[in-house]
């Protein structure tokens, strides 16, 4: 997948099943061990509707995300409004024997899109939250499903 200045892809190997990484990237219970641009006060406002605060200045977000179980992708509608959400942020979850690993891995990978008008510095800070957000998400899965 190319990058360029309005997207951004980070990857990261889990030691758990595609299921249970699926669960972790889309649920409130996992999202809010993860998400810092949700994590205070994550809750589920609605069925499939998730609203919660930024780690990083408390504004307000809500989050959609959208589970595709046959493809392994999510994708996050998110939005400053419930009524106003924009498919920003995807995941995808790949079986390991499909890139190369143990069956009983997998590669979870985060794609941001750049909205437009999102000044330089929150989008340097989104790349930054996804840099971490892989790696806590490798962590909390490996300790929910220990080898």
């Amino acid at each position: 997948m190319e990058e360029d200045a309005d997207t951004h892809v980070v990857s990261a190997v889990c030691d758990a099943p595609v299921p249970r990484v699926l669960a972790h990237l889309s649920t409130v219970t996992g999202m809010a061990q993860w998400c810092l641009g949700l994590m205070d006060g994550l809750e589920q406002a609605a069925p499939g509707l998730l609203h919660g605060r930024s780690r990083f200045d408390g504004t307000a977000g809500w989050c959609r995300p959208v589970v595709d179980e046959a493809e392994g992708r999510i994708v996050y509608w998110l939005g400053a409004a419930a009524d106003d959400l924009a498919p920003r942020i995807q995941a995808r979850v790949q079986p390991g024997p499909a890139p190369g690993h143990r069956a009983d891995q997998c590669v979870v990978t985060l794609q941001a899109l750049r909205s437009p008008g999102m000044d330089d510095a929150r989008w340097q800070r989104l790349v930054a939250a996804h840099e971490v957000e892989v790696l806590l998400i490798q962590q909390q899965v490996r300790r929910a499903h220990p080898g």
